[in-house]
């Protein structure tokens, strides 16, 4: 199946964008669940998912997936702090939906349980989204080595 008509199934009617890095798509509305049972289908290879603030508010989730060696990266997004899990489809997402709720608290429906990953289990997700709150605008990143006790952050 080539790269059209998984944009076909998908009901997405925005063409891909040919990057140097593979082909993307935006496709804010897109049912997250349908594109993990199609990218199984087609024998696709999870990559990851890297979660962004979004502008306007909400979140950008940026899908990779590798199909024959071209990576394909879906763009949808979420209005507020839930999204859809897509690890019961594919269970290589739980790391990377449990990353996003440590740094961002986006939760995910359809996760009964969803551990930290880099948080302590008494910690409040969404380390990312406190840096302001501390009093640092630098990179999330720093922030947190500092609080860590990382020393500082240059």
């Amino acid at each position: 199946m080539g790269p059209d008509e998984i944009l076909a199934r998908l009901g997405v009617t925005e063409p891909w964008e040919v990057r140097g890095d593979g082909r993307w798509v935006d496709a804010p509305g897109m049912d997250v669940k349908a594109m993990a049972r199609l990218m199984l289908e087609i024998e696709a290879r999870w990559v990851t998912l890297t979660v962004s603030p979004a502008a306007e508010g909400g979140f950008r989730l940026l899908y990779h997936w590798d199909l024959d060696g071209s990576l394909l990266t879906f763009a949808a997004s979420v209005q507020g702090t839930r999204a859809e899990t897509v690890s019961d489809i594919w269970p290589a997402a739980d790391w990377a939906e449990r990353e996003a709720r440590d740094y961002y608290a986006l939760e995910f429906a359809g996760r009964s349980d969803i551990p930290t990953l880099m948080l302590r289990p008494e910690d409040d997700p969404g380390l990312f989204s406190r840096t302001s709150e501390l009093g640092r605008h630098e990179d999330p990143a720093d922030a947190a080595r500092l609080d860590a006790g990382g020393g500082d952050a240059q």
